[in-house]
C-alpha cells in the first residue's frame, strides 16, 4: 500500500513539473555577452569596384548597429603587408562614428596582395586578445595570393597552400568563429591565371565561402555573418489606442533561432503592451505581430514616431531603431486575442495543474488523518508491546528481550509471580534496531570534498611610468609555465603605447613560476646587461628611439575592488 501511495505521489509531481515547464518556458534567458569582432580587409587594386560598397554597407552595419556597448572593433586591411586600421572598444555612439570616418579614408589600391602574411599576421593579433570575449572573424578577399618581389611568400603554390591552410586550422582549434566574404566575386582581368586559396582556407576552417550579393547590398551583413535582420512596417494607416505592427524577422543562419521581444521605446515611452517570443525557422522569415498601446495624452493625427526595439539574449538583429508611420485617431478599444491552438493548450494545460494540486492535497491529507487512527489502533491491539515492534523482527525482539527489574519500595514477589516492569529504555529503540536517518546524521556521513588550490598561473599586468594603465587587460595577460609574451609597442602583447617604441623589444617568460625578463633590444635598455631574474616588482629603465627615458615595471594584476579592500583594512589597523 505504502509503495502504491509513493508512486501516484511522484507521477503527479512529474505531471506538475512538466506543465510548469511548458507554461513558463523552463529556464531563463541568457545573459548578454561582449564580443570581439575583428574584419580582415583585401585593399589590392582587384577590390576598388566594391570596396566603396563593402565599406557603406558591411562596415558601417557592424560598428553603427551590430556592436554593443562593451564589444571591440579590430579592423585590419592588407596588400603588400598587413596593418592595423582600427582597434577599439564601443563604448558610444560617437566612437562608432568616428572610427567609421577613419574608415571612409581608405581605398583598395594596392598592387601586390600577399594572403599567407596576411593570414598569419590575422592570427596572432586576435591570439594576442584577451581571452574572455568570443572571437567573431570577417574575411574579405578574393583568395589570390600575389606577393611583392623579394617576399619571403613567394614560392611553390604548394608551400603556399601548407603555410595558409596551417593557419586556418590554427583558428578552427581555437574554435573561433569565422565568416568568408569572396570579394569581388568573379576573378579580376590581370588575376585570372593567378590561383586563389579561398577554397583551401574555407575547407581547413570547415566554413561555407560567401559570394558578394551584387544585388541585395543592404544584406551583405546578414548573408556573410548570419545575423538576423529586423524588416519593419509599411504606414499602418488609421489606428487607436491599441493596434498591432506587423514587423518581420529574417533569420540566414543554418538552423533555426528564437527571437524574444522585451520593449519597444519612443522618446522614452514605453509602447510595448507585453512580450513576444518568435521562432523563425533556418533561412526564413517569421512575423512578428507586435501589440501597441499609446499613452493617452498622445496626440491625434499623422505621426512618424522613432521607435527603438529591444530584444533579450543578444541575437544582434538589425535595424532596431526605424520610423512607424501612422494616423492617431484617439479611439480605444479593447484587444480581443486570438484564441489559437497554443492559447487552447495553455489553458488546458493550466487547470490540469491546478486539478493534480487539488488532488494530491486531498490525497494527502486523507493519510495524514489516517495515520494516527490506525497507529493507535496496533496500540491498542498489542497490549503492552512497544510502539516499534511492527519496524522489524530485530527491533520486536529487542524490546521482548528488554531487561525487567522489581518496583523500588513494593513487596517482594511471591514464588511463581511475575512482579516485574519493563525499564523505562525499553519504550526507545534499542542499539541494534532501526532509527530513523535525520538530515544531519546524513550531512556528518557524507565525505567532505576536498579543497583543491587553483592552479592557473597569476594574472600579470605591466606598468609603464606616466602611462595610462586603467586600459582594461590590454596589459594584463595570463602565461604559463615556458610561455614567453612580447613587449614593446605595435602588436606586442605587452603595449607601450606612451611614446613611439618597435614591436618586440623584449620578452618576458615564465620559468616554473619565476618570471624572467630579457632584453631583446639592449641598446634601448641602458643599464640592463642581461636577463632579469624574478622581475616581478622590479623597476626597469628603457629609452625609446628618442631617447626618451622612462621606466616600466611588473606585478601580480590586483583588481580594483581588492586594492580598496586593502586600503580599508589598513585604515581599520590603524584606526584600532
Amino acid at each position: 500500500m505504502k509503495t502504491r501511495v509513493e508512486a501516484r505521489a511522484r507521477i503527479a509531481l512529474i505531471l506538475v513539473f512538466f506543465a510548469a515547464a511548458v507554461l513558463f518556458g523552463g529556464g531563463a534567458a541568457r545573459a548578454a555577452q561582449n564580443l570581439d569582432l575583428v574584419v580582415l580587409v583585401d585593399t589590392s587594386a582587384s577590390m576598388f569596384p566594391y570596396f566603396d560598397d563593402l565599406m557603406n554597407y558591411l562596415v558601417q552595419d557592424l560598428l553603427t548597429t551590430r556592436l554593443h556597448r562593451g564589444d571591440t572593433f579590430h579592423l585590419i586591411s592588407f596588400s603588400s603587408l598587413p596593418e592595423v586600421e582600427i582597434s577599439l572598444e564601443v563604448n558610444s555612439e560617437e566612437a562608432a562614428r568616428q572610427a567609421f570616418s577613419h574608415v571612409l579614408l581608405l581605398h583598395a589600391l594596392g598592387r601586390y596582395t600577399d594572403l599567407v602574411a596576411a593570414m598569419q599576421f590575422l592570427y596572432k593579433n586576435v591570439k594576442e586578445l584577451p581571452e574572455t570575449n568570443p572571437k567573431q572573424i570577417i574575411i574579405i578577399t578574393d583568395g589570390v595570393h600575389d606577393p611583392p618581389p623579394g617576399s619571403p611568400n613567394n614560392g611553390d603554390p604548394a608551400v603556399v597552400k601548407a603555410a595558409i591552410t596551417s593557419v586556418a586550422q590554427a583558428m578552427r582549434k581555437e574554435g573561433w568563429s569565422v565568416s568568408i566574404l569572396k570579394v569581388p566575386p568573379q576573378a579580376a582581368p590581370d588575376e585570372q591565371n593567378l590561383k586563389s586559396y579561398l577554397g583551401d582556407i574555407a575547407d581547413a576552417l570547415g566554413v561555407q565561402i560567401v559570394p558578394y550579393p551584387t544585388r541585395d547590398k543592404e544584406h551583405v551583413t546578414g548573408v556573410t555573418t548570419g545575423y538576423p535582420t529586423l524588416i519593419f512596417p509599411a504606414a499602418l494607416g488609421n489606428v487607436g489606442t491599441r493596434f498591432t505592427a506587423l514587423f518581420k524577422v529574417k533569420n540566414w543562419k543554418t538552423e533555426p533561432i528564437i527571437a524574444r521581444l522585451s520593449s519597444v521605446q519612443s522618446e522614452g515611452t514605453e509602447l510595448l503592451e507585453k512580450k513576444l517570443t518568435v521562432t523563425v525557422p533556418a533561412g526564413g522569415e517569421a512575423a512578428l505581430d507586435v501589440p501597441l498601446k499609446l499613452p493617452l495624452s498622445y496626440p491625434k493625427g499623422a505621426h512618424d514616431a522613432k521607435v527603438q526595439l529591444i530584444f533579450d539574449d543578444d541575437i544582434r538583429i538589425s535595424p532596431t531603431e526605424g520610423i512607424l508611420s501612422f494616423t492617431y485617431t484617439g479611439e480605444g478599444g479593447i484587444p480581443i486575442p486570438r484564441l489559437t491552438f497554443l492559447y487552447v493548450l495553455y489553458i488546458v494545460l493550466g487547470l490540469a495543474v491546478i486539478y493534480l494540486l487539488a488532488r494530491l492535497f486531498l490525497y494527502m491529507r486523507k493519510k495524514l488523518g489516517e495515520a494516527p487512527l490506525s497507529g493507535l489502533a496496533r496500540r491498542h491491539g498489542a497490549g503492552m508491546k512497544a510502539e516499534g515492534a511492527g519496524a522489524g523482527a530485530g527491533t520486536a525482539a529487542g524490546v521482548r528481550g528488554a531487561a525487567r527489574v522489581p518496583l523500588m519500595g513494593a513487596a517482594p514477589a511471591k514464588p511463581g509471580t511475575h512482579r516485574q516492569i519493563p525499564l523505562m529504555a525499553a519504550h526507545a529503540a534499542p542499539s541494534g534496531g532501526r532509527v530513523r536517518p535525520t538530515v544531519m546524521s546524513i550531512r556528518r556521513a557524507m565525505p567532505r570534498p576536498s579543497i583543491q588550490q587553483a592552479s592557473l598561473p597569476p594574472l600579470i599586468e605591466m606598468r609603464v611610468d606616466q602611462q595610462n594603465h586603467r586600459i582594461g587587460f590590454r596589459n594584463v595577460h595570463r602565461f604559463g609555465a615556458g610561455a614567453a609574451r612580447s613587449v614593446g609597442g605595435r602588436f606586442s602583447s605587452f603595449l607601450v603605447f606612451l611614446v613611439p617604441m618597435p614591436s618586440s623589444v623584449a620578452e618576458i617568460r615564465n620559468v616554473d613560476g619565476r618570471y624572467v625578463f630579457t632584453p631583446l633590444r639592449g641598446e634601448l635598455f641602458p643599464g640592463v646587461s642581461g636577463p632579469i631574474e624574478d622581475c616581478l616588482g622590479k623597476e626597469i629603465p628603457f629609452v625609446n628611439s628618442k631617447g626618451r627615458a622612462l621606466s616600466l615595471h611588473f606585478r601580480e594584476w590586483v583588481s580594483p575592488l581588492e586594492e580598496i579592500n586593502r586600503i580599508m583594512r589598513q585604515a581599520r589597523s590603524s584606526w584600532t
